[in-house]
């Protein structure tokens, strides 16, 4: 039955544990049966209303002055969802609420067990982002009273309902299994997140190799190993699929390696000195040693997953034939829906279902002259970059607004929507910001570099935790794993020591963009990257 709780908070300010309302909706057999809405009074310590908050929802310190506080409101909350799955779009955040939010009263994280339909939505659906709003409007519906709180809670209400008839399922537990997806629990002191089954590669179905394959084929025998993203299935499933033929999958390269395949990664990059996984260059190191490993694409795995032999297979690593060129990519993608599904299971063979995966766009394109001057008064100078109805500026006042945002240019300006390298005047920290990005923190008073900005707010968020923040710090090699899995070299901590909420330096491999992020954050993947 689709019987559980739906919920949504908004908050005061940055800090996630600063409710100011909550919407709940209770619902019975797919059908909303009872909803309250109430406002908050914000945890002290956390009380202050930042300006892009209220910009966002319209709650004021005012409205809530005489509204419950945080630890007088949560037990009518806990009351209201009872047994219930609590659901939510990003459950992420609305659980971190909770947490946060106790953690400053110091008080128990309640009992729950929750489901997120941002995470379903992606297993579910193709779309370009996946706001509330835009899945509310892919789903047939349109949310018209985005943050406020009851009606946010109704929107998901819909999304559960409207994904459960496009799966076919009328039970809560099977809608999330038919699309991956795992319930979260938290409870005293224990988190888990309502993720993807095979997020990250880390849930893996044990391995039975099959003892009755055939000795004679290509891969029988053989230990292998992946890196980088597969597009024609999920790594799970592709060990699965080698186990099928007699081979042995491993999580990690080691002596007994001799085939590493390479997912979603330009087969010319393999070569020494070239910026690398951890598992492609450790390959190289053991071929220095006298190791005999084969690296193969894709492609070639799933022509041996066929029964197909590889004639004289190249070893890319050698680098003994011509090499694809730098821009090519491979076109053995397929629908999120079916990279889950062992080939066996599929309606259609692989083959018949390609979908073209197309080269990133540029971060930067070539400056179009103009005979537009400043929109700064009194300034006649040419302006950088034309624009049709917005302001331009010339090149000194660009380099004025981007130093107010504490940044140094480290390339020419070229437009305002293009990537531009630049370095932090306070942190040196190198990335790649838009200038509007610039524009828009400056009207917030918000510095752009983001490994300031998130070390900053992870300190805060610790400091009004205290004793109940987590300070277990994040291992080197952990961090380095977990982000060349997402599709980036590994640039670095930007904290030492660095604990979970703190940001790291990234360049995503398929674009090159440089980035300083959160971990939570470069899971998500870069934004270069398609969307299945």
């Amino acid at each position: 039955m689709l019987d559980y709780t739906a919920i949504d908070f908004e908050t005061a300010n940055s800090y996630r544990g600063s409710p100011c309302s909550v919407g709940l909706v209770r619902v019975r057999d797919g059908q909303a049966v009872d909803e309250r809405h109430w406002l908050i009074r914000p945890p002290e310590g956390a009380e202050w209303f930042d300006a892009w908050n209220i910009a966002i929802h319209g709650i004021t310190a005012d409205m809530v002055a005489d509204a419950p506080r945080w630890k007088d409101i949560l037990p009518y909350i806990v009351s209201f969802i009872g047994d219930d799955v609590v659901v939510a779009h990003n459950a992420g955040f609305d659980t971190g609420v909770i947490r946060y939010a106790c953690a400053l009263d110091g008080i128990e994280w309640p009992e729950m067990n929750f489901l997120c339909t941002l995470v379903m939505a992606r297993r579910a659906l193709a779309l370009p982002t996946y706001r509330l709003p835009f899945v509310a409007e892919s789903l047939g519906f349109l949310l018209d009273d985005h943050h406020d709180a009851l009606a946010d809670a109704n929107a998901v209400v819909e999304i559960v309902a409207r994904l459960a008839a496009k799966q076919g399922v009328a039970d809560l537990e099977e809608l999330a299994a038919s699309v991956g997806v795992g319930v979260g629990r938290m409870g005293s002191g224990i988190y888990r997140g309502s993720t993807a089954a095979s997020s990250s590669g880390r849930s893996f179905t044990p391995i039975e190799v099959n003892a009755e394959a055939d000795p004679g084929g290509y891969l029988y025998g053989r230990v292998v190993v992946f890196t980088g993203t597969l597009m024609s299935m999920t790594r799970d499933i592709a060990r699965q699929e080698f186990a099928k033929v007699g081979a042995i999958p491993q999580n990690d390269t080691t002596k007994r390696t001799n085939v590493l395949v390479v997912g979603d990664m330009n087969p010319a990059v393999l070569r020494p000195g070239s910026n690398l996984t951890g598992k492609a260059r450790k390959v190289f190191e053991l071929q220095d040693k006298g190791q005999k490993i084969e690296v193969m694409t894709e492609d070639d795995f799933l022509r041996c997953l066929d029964g197909n032999m590889l004639d004289g297979a190249e070893v890319l690593v050698n680098c003994s034939v011509a090499q694809p060129d730098a821009g090519s990519h491979s076109d053995t993608e397929v629908p999120s829906r079916l990279r889950g599904l062992p080939l066996t299971e599929r309606a259609s063979p692989l083959a018949a279902q390609p979908q073209v995966v197309r080269p990133p766009k540029p971060l930067r394109r070539i400056p179009v002259p103009t005979d537009q001057t400043c929109s700064i008064d009194g300034c006649g100078a040419v302006a950088a970059f034309k624009t049709r109805t917005k302001p331009t500026w010339c090149a000194g006042h660009i380099e004025d607004i981007q130093r107010k945002g504490g940044l140094r240019p480290l390339e020419s300006f070229t437009h305002a929507d293009d990537w531009q390298l630049t370095e932090c005047r306070t942190c040196s920290v190198e990335a790649h910001y838009r200038f509007n990005y610039t524009l828009e923190k400056n009207g917030w008073g918000e510095p752009t570099c983001r490994a300031c900005f998130w070390r900053s707010w992870a300190a805060d968020s610790r400091r009004m935790q205290g004793e109940w923040a987590d300070l277990t710090p994040v291992l080197y090699e952990e961090a380095k794993s977990f982000i060349e899995e997402q599709g980036f070299d590994y640039l670095g901590p930007l904290t030492a020591p660095s604990y979970r909420d703190d940001p790291h330096h990234t360049r995503c491999r398929r674009c090159g963009k440089v980035s300083a992020a959160r971990l939570g954050d470069i899971g998500f993947g870069c934004t270069c990257q398609p969307r299945a």
